[in-house]
């Protein structure tokens, strides 16, 4: 009786830490995903049309990487909303969100018709912190509605 209830435990373990391993993939794909869109973008001639405006590309940048540093807080903190894992990796995914930017931007001093520009790392970074920003207020939530024990 003993080592079957160990060898049950052992069992659900594997499952749960099988369970965590495919959600961690799985947030980790969500960036990747997110990054070789903006990568794709990035390589074309004219990503947005021939015909962009300023106000279309701006908007552009922020909610692209807005949408990566969600994506890079949600997988760095595993999905977690305990108030000080979210603000403690919140730095490191508004890092990360620019570094990639800043990667962007030298890909297309490589890409014909494109050039690099320091206002649209700018406006990476900016989105990074409406990202991130969201991504706080999102955990906030979340953290607020759940039962105290």
């Amino acid at each position: 009786m003993f080592l079957s209830g160990m060898l049950a435990r052992g069992r659900t373990v594997v499952k749960v830490s099988a369970i965590a391993s495919v959600g961690r993939a799985a947030r980790w794909l969500a960036v990747a995903t997110w990054m070789g869109g903006i990568f794709y973008l990035s390589q074309q001639t004219a990503p947005l049309g021939v015909t962009v405006s300023n106000v279309e590309s701006t908007v552009a940048h922020v909610v692209l990487y807005a949408g990566l540093a969600f994506l890079f807080q949600w997988a760095l903190t595993g999905g977690a909303v305990r108030p000080r894992l979210v603000f403690g990796w919140a730095p490191i995914a508004f890092a990360l969100t620019v570094l990639y930017g800043v990667s962007d931007e030298a890909h297309q001093a490589f890409v014909p018709g494109r050039t690099p520009s320091l206002a649209d790392i700018t406006l990476d970074a900016v989105g990074a912190m409406l990202g991130v920003g969201l991504a706080l207020l999102t955990a906030a939530l979340l953290n607020a509605r759940s039962p105290r024990h």
